[in-house]
Order: structure tokens, then sequence, then C-alpha cells
């Protein structure tokens, strides 16, 4: 992570008073606040009205800033602490619990617009402090687990116990890899308290959950996040969990670059990565032929058979595995709806006949009767013909950053605490997050003015 970061959390943790001395001195938040936010909170409130917008914005940034879980506790606190009500231009008199729960779900979208506009702000910044990391889109999906009954054990616990109850009743056997899958089929598709939180397989097991894309550059400084359960179907049926988070993460990648660039048109990226939950064709194309990034995305076995023997390439012509002096012959070109084209290559030793495809081959490179077939991807296929060569030395230094991410959601999580909420509805989860993301991204701007006093905001 960035020093700037780590020398504002330190700070937090020896000495708060000196943080707020200096955020008084370098964060002007009426200068960061969009004027649409402004114009909107007056057409809410009107002229004459208790609190300003940014006592509002400076308290809720103070919460996420010393990882107040609760807006009780963050209210006790301001009643208590007179230097944390004047940062925030409040006098005797605090807002109440209700007032602020309703700011929150008023002003959601102008808060979005907050965060972005400080991801604007802050990516020159990121250019100067570290300008290859500025380069570099690293991309990921988390779970945010939301508190609702069928997250409690018992729930599930009470399923497994009547379907074991009604095998034994019957007399019927059956394995305990078989009860949990059955079980598991039993589980509504969403929560009933909270219809966006969806089964699925996030974190090590499957839960309901709002399902999250995360971006950020390899300096760990968040640039995009949103929830996708809008373009992602429902992935209840597949219950093995790789197959589950595989069909899942395969479809974000496309919707969550497309808002990133619609945000942020102006921004200039050379290279994503991604794990391999994001490996397939379209994606790969659709980053470098729309953005003009270079994938780099880790191969996912199961697009692939790594047993299956492979061509060789003599001249720039394909030829038998086993005898590299036999060219494959061009059999056709395959299209399909929503799929690359590929072109069909058979054993030379193959012929069509009227009952289908007959290989004479005494030394066949597989059992299938029609003898060996090879489909090629066209060579503007960036994810079978990378740019970068993929386990390159090149590739191993760009992706090697892709661990950042997991540190990035971990730092975000954390602090946030949604186990202590008794209801999680999805507005409050986003709007938390990005007050979060805003914490971190003033951190980063407020950090770079501590280390130059000259510079104000």
């Amino acid at each position: 992570m960035l020093k700037q970061l780590s020398f504002f959390d330190d700070l937090t943790e020896s000495s708060p008073s000196t943080v707020l001395d200096l955020l008084k001195v370098h964060l002007e938040i009426q200068r960061l606040l969009p004027s649409s936010w402004f114009l909107s909170y007056y057409k809410h409130y009107g002229r004459h009205h208790d609190y300003s917008l940014s006592s509002y914005v400076c308290a809720l940034l103070i919460q996420k800033l010393f990882s107040i879980p609760t807006d009780a506790l963050l209210l006790l606190i301001l009643n208590v602490c007179q230097e944390l009500r004047v940062f925030c231009g409040l006098g005797n008199k605090v807002f109440d619990k209700t007032m602020l729960s309703r700011f929150k779900s008023t002003f959601a979208d102008n808060i979005e617009d907050f965060f972005h506009s400080m991801v604007d702000l802050t990516e020159p910044i990121c250019q100067k402090l570290d300008k290859e990391a500025a380069k570099t889109l690293i991309i990921d999906t988390t779970g945010i687990e939301v508190y609702v009954k069928e997250n409690n054990p018992k729930f599930f616990n009470t399923i497994l116990k009547c379907l074991e109850n009604y095998y034994k009743s019957r007399g019927m056997d059956y394995s305990q890899t078989d009860i949990y899958k059955a079980a598991w089929a039993q589980m509504p598709k969403h929560a009933e308290a909270n219809t966006e939180a969806k089964l699925q397989y996030v974190n090590g097991h499957f839960t309901y959950a709002l399902k999250g894309a995360i971006m950020c550059n390899a300096s760990g400084i968040i640039r995009h996040m949103e929830f996708c359960d809008s373009f992602v179907e429902d992935n209840t049926d597949a219950l093995d969990p790789e197959e589950a988070k595989y069909n899942s993460d395969i479809k974000i990648f496309k919707p969550a670059l497309d808002h990133f660039f619609e945000r942020h048109p102006s921004s200039n990226y050379r290279y994503i990565i991604g794990d391999s939950g994001f490996d397939s064709d379209s994606n790969n194309n659709h980053a470098y032929y729309q953005y003009g990034l270079i994938p780099l995305i880790s191969l996912n076995p199961r697009n692939s058979d790594p047993t299956r023997p492979q061509p060789g390439v003599v001249d720039g012509v394909l030829t038998c595995p086993k005898d590299p002096t036999l060219p494959l012959k061009f059999d056709c070109e395959i299209k399909g709806k929503n799929r690359t084209p590929r072109l069909k290559y058979m054993c030379p030793k193959c012929r069509r006949t009227s009952k289908g495809y007959v290989c004479s081959c005494e030394h066949p490179c597989t059992d299938c009767k029609c003898g060996y077939i090879h489909y090629e991807k066209p060579s503007d296929d960036i994810r079978s013909h990378p740019i970068i060569p993929r386990d390159s030395e090149q590739w191993e230094e760009i992706a090697g950053s892709r661990h950042i991410v997991e540190q990035v959601i971990s730092r975000l999580k954390l602090p946030l605490r949604f186990s202590l909420s008794p209801v999680v509805l999805y507005s409050l989860v986003n709007e938390q997050l990005i007050f979060y993301y805003s914490k971190l991204t003033s951190s980063v701007y407020t950090g770079t003015c501590f280390q130059n006093p000259a510079k104000k905001l």
C-alpha cells in the first residue's frame, strides 16, 4: 500500500487530535463537494436549515476514518467530543440518528458522485507517486454478507435435519456429500428480507451476499466499485463451488469495465489484471479492442484440457502432434452465437464419408473414431495470442501485483463491520462502501499534502 495511507493510519492510531489539526489545514470539504450536491441539498432542505452539507459529510468521513461501526456510536462520540464537533462545523447541537440515516438515503446518488469526483481528483496524484503503478488496473470480486435469517447456520441445519429424517424413514442410503448438496438445493434463491442478497459462493463458502466488483491500481488505491446483482443471473443451480464462482465472475468483467470508463472516460491505463475467474475469449478481446488495455488474466483450467495433445508448428503451419512432417488439413470455419469464430483442422489421414469422418491413421493421436481435431482461434484473439507472452518475465512482473486488490478488499471490509448492524439494506451498504472509498481517496490526497505543507486543497 502507499506510504501516504500508512502514514495516515499511523497518525489515526497514535494521535487523533493531530489528524484533526492536519485535516483542518489541508482539507477543505466544501471545495471538494460537487456543485450538483449543493443544489440538491438546498432544493431538499431549503435556504434555512439547522446543519450544513459539509457538517454531514465531515461527520460521515470521520466515522470511516476512525472505523466507528455504527451511527449511534458516531453520534455519541460527537456529543462528548468538542474537537470533533468543531471540525464538523457543529455547535452544541448534534443531528439525531434519524436525520443522519435520512440524509444518506436521500442523497445516495450524490454520495456516489462525490466518490467518483475524488477518483478523478486523485488520479494525477497517483500518476505522480508511481507512474508505472498508475497504468495498471486490478479487478476482483467479493461478497458482502448481509444480516438475514438465511445466513444463520440454524436455517441450513433445519433443512439438513429434515432431509436426513426423510431418508432414514424410508431406509434409503445416502452419502454425506449428497445430503449436503440436496440441502443446498432446497435453500431459497434469495433472502426473504433482502431480495438483492442471493445465494452464491463467495469468501470460500455458500452464503447470502451482495456480489460486488472492486477495481484498484497497482498502488492499492480504489478506482471503482459497484454491486453486480443487476447484471449477474441467479447461479444457485451450480452447487460445485468452482463452477458457481466462475459462472458469476465471468459475467461481471465486461459490465464493470464499461461502467468504469463511462464514469471516467479520460482515464489512461495500459494493463488490466484479473484472476482465472475472468478468463474467457470475450473478456480478453473486450478489454483490448474496446479500451486498449492489455489483459493479464490467468488461464482457467476449466477452459482447456492439459492432457490433450497439442499440434506442432513448422514454418507457421500446424502439424500432427506425433509426426511434424504431416501438416493438419483445414476443414472449415465454425461460428456460433456469442462465440468467437474458430478454424477447424483435422488429421490429414481423415476423410469424410456418408456416415461421418473416418481416420485411417495407424497410430492415432486420440481414441476418437474421426481422428485428431484441433480448433485454432484467429490471430486477433487476445486470449490465444496474448500481447505479452504468458508466463514470461514481463508477465510475471506486472501480474505479480494482483494480490494488492486482495489487500484492498481486506482493508475495505474490516473497518465497516456490517455484522454489527441489525438490518443491512442494499442502499445502506452501497452508501457505507462509497463513503469508505471517499475516505481512502481523501487519505491519498491529504497524505500528499502532509508531506508537502505548502500545498493546500
